[in-house]
Formats: structure tokens, C-alpha cells, sequence
């Protein structure tokens, strides 16, 4: 029994036992885990800076060529004194425009504004038909009213002799 006594205990001696190099070894591997870091940070940091640089001249590229677009010249205005007031095309549930509209042309075309004046009941008549075309849907979106502005100018530019008008203003635009 002795013997075996001795030759456990000599077991356990013999067992892992920490050294001074195991250490060493998790602390270098703590200092590689940290180096790694830093410079993974750093490198994020430098390719973040670069993007950002990229973006940044990339933007002020866009904003320079709008910058050199001409804004259009300024143009004259016919203003009807009436507001447009007609019932849509809808069926079943009635609906109702009220829109005040003002036509722009060329600056300094006398003749035309003169002719606009004295087109000026027929013109009325020719948006009221127009807008008596529609329906509540049919002027649900922007891109909807957009299109009736290029309808209005194309029917009025067709009857003109004196010139073209070049815009057409919705001061106000209700449909109920």
C-alpha cells in the first residue's frame, strides 16, 4: 500500500502544472488579439475616409453641373380674373374643380397679350371643357395635373395667331 501511495503521489506531480511560458503564451496572444484590433480599426478608418472623400467630390460634381444650368428667362403674364369653377365628368357622386389659372408667354410680345385679352371668352371656354373632361381620378396625382397643364397650352397655343404661350399657372387648384 505504501507503493501505491507513492506512485499516486507521484501522479500528481507529475500532472500539468503551470509554467512560466504558458504564461508568456496567453499574454502574447492577448497582445496579437489587441494589435489586430487597432489595426483592423485603423483600416476601417482609412477606407471610411476614402469613401466619404469619394462621396463628397461626387456630390459637389452634381451640384457644380446644376449650378451652370440657365434659369429660364422671365416670361409675361395673362391672369384670368375669374377663378374657373366646373363640375367633373364623374358619374354618380358629383365632383368640382376650382382652379385659378394664369397663362405666361414671351416678355415684351405685345401682340399676344392684346390677342389673349381679346380671346379671353373663348380661352374660358376651351379650359372649361377641358376641366369638365375629368374626373375626380383623373387629377388624383401630380404627374395628372402636369399633363393638364400641357393639354391646356397645346389647345390654347392651336387658336393663337400672334405667338405661343409658353407655361401654364395654377394659382390654385381644388378638386372636392
Amino acid at each position: 500500500m505504501a507503493d501505491e501511495e507513492e506512485f499516486e503521489e507521484g501522479e500528481a506531480e507529475e500532472g500539468y502544472e503551470p509554467t512560466a511560458a504558458s504564461g508568456l503564451n496567453k499574454v502574447v496572444k492577448i497582445l496579437i488579439y489587441v494589435a489586430l484590433g487597432a489595426v483592423g480599426i485603423v483600416l476601417m478608418s482609412v477606407i471610411s475616409y476614402y469613401v466619404a472623400l469619394t462621396a463628397a467630390s461626387q456630390q459637389y460634381r452634381e451640384v457644380a453641373s446644376i449650378a451652370v444650368v440657365r434659369p429660364p428667362p422671365p416670361t409675361e403674364n395673362f391672369n384670368f380674373t375669374e377663378d374657373f369653377r366646373v363640375n367633373t365628368a364623374d358619374r354618380g357622386e358629383p365632383h368640382f374643380i376650382k382652379l385659378k389659372l394664369s397663362l405666361g408667354f414671351e416678355a415684351g410680345n405685345a401682340a399676344l397679350s392684346a390677342e389673349l385679352a381679346q380671346r379671353t371668352p373663348q380661352l374660358r371656354n376651351m379650359v372649361n371643357l377641358i376641366l369638365m373632361g375629368k374626373t375626380k381620378d383623373d387629377l388624383a396625382e401630380i404627374q395628372d395635373r402636369l399633363e393638364l397643364q400641357e393639354e391646356i397650352k397645346a389647345s390654347i397655343n392651336h387658336i393663337l395667331s400672334e405667338g405661343k404661350i409658353t407655361d401654364v399657372y395654377f394659382g390654385e387648384f381644388i378638386v372636392n
